[in-house]
């Protein structure tokens, strides 16, 4: 099963779908942080965003 899900995985417009989620994720934990004064979740919500950044099709590498 590990074929399907890794050429899957491999087109760019899944990848930048998915980074797009993680990183709207990320802002929006953020954000909640800074309106509760939760600043733990501040930083995982800057954290999760670093990683939607990073999950981009910029980083396909073959």
């Amino acid at each position: 099963m590990p074929g399907p899900i890794r050429r899957w995985w491999r087109t760019p417009a899944v990848r930048r779908r998915v980074a797009g989620v993680v990183v709207v994720v990320g802002a929006v934990m953020a954000v909640a942080g800074i309106l509760t004064a939760r600043w733990g979740l501040l930083v995982a919500g800057i954290v999760v965003a670093g990683l939607g950044a990073s999950l981009g099709p910029a980083r396909i590498r073959r």
